[in-house]
């Protein structure tokens, strides 16, 4: 599913300058509520998050280590699940592991937050003045508010969740805001391959951005910067 009647069978955008030059026509249809992913989409905390792994791991001692690209290879999954992938039955051996790497990369991510996405903060407040723009995501609820806080644009956004908060997976994360908000045509906006699959099981249309951590199917809209999908954004609302 598209923004707007799309008449090609291969829809895709790329890059800021390139916004126009596009293989199909696109008949406006303006999205009434735009969903943002975070990780990969808006922000990237990856290397606070490994750093605080690795606290947690030395306290440990238990000789593993993660990187920054090993956080973004499983960013998108919920916290446990990312774990696992990444320390396969390193639970078994360490009750606490979850609680230690937890607490560890809280007080990483608080001290040293994450790099935003060019744009990302002015244009998710430009977007609100139109549009109703939410937040979901898989992190822990903590990790929402940091991130949160350091963006300074929660009293523009009409609502966010995350599977901290409500234990909930992403599809059904965005269900609820459908049911609850009686949206006409939302769009969740995401990075990973994963997010477009949530997506389409909520009934959603997507958007993939490519400058994140992962792929999409070749068949998703995609825009190469936040700037692109901003301009795209915008355009809706006054044509």
């Amino acid at each position: 599913m598209f923004a707007g009647n799309l008449r090609a069978s291969n829809a895709r955008i790329f890059g800021f300058g390139l916004r126009f030059y596009l293989s199909f026509e696109i008949e406006p249809s303006m999205y009434d509520a735009i969903i943002f992913d975070v990780d990969g989409t808006l922000w990237n905390a990856s290397q606070a998050s490994a750093e605080g792994w690795n606290t947690g791991l030395v306290q440990l001692d238990c000789g593993r280590k993660v990187t920054s690209m090993d956080i973004e290879r499983v960013a998108g999954r919920p916290f446990e699940e990312c774990v696992e992938v990444l320390l396969p039955r390193l639970k078994q051996q360490h009750a606490d592991l979850l609680s230690v790497l937890d607490a560890a990369e809280i007080e990483a991510v608080k001290q040293a937050g994450g790099t935003f996405y060019d744009g990302v903060i002015e244009g998710i407040g430009q977007l609100a003045r139109s549009r109703k723009v939410f937040l979901v995501s898989n992190c822990q609820g903590w990790y929402m508010q940091v991130f949160l806080e350091s963006a300074g644009i929660e009293s523009v956004l009409a609502g966010y969740d995350c599977h901290g908060m409500s234990g909930e997976s992403k599809a059904a994360m965005l269900t609820k805001l459908q049911l609850d908000h009686s949206f006409v045509r939302p769009v969740y906006v995401g990075d990973t391959g994963g997010d477009e699959v949530a997506a389409h099981e909520a009934g959603m249309d997507f958007i993939h951005v490519s400058y994140g951590f992962g792929t999409a199917s070749a068949d998703a809209m995609t825009f190469n910067s936040f700037p692109a999908l901003f301009e795209f954004l915008e355009a809706q609302s006054s044509s």
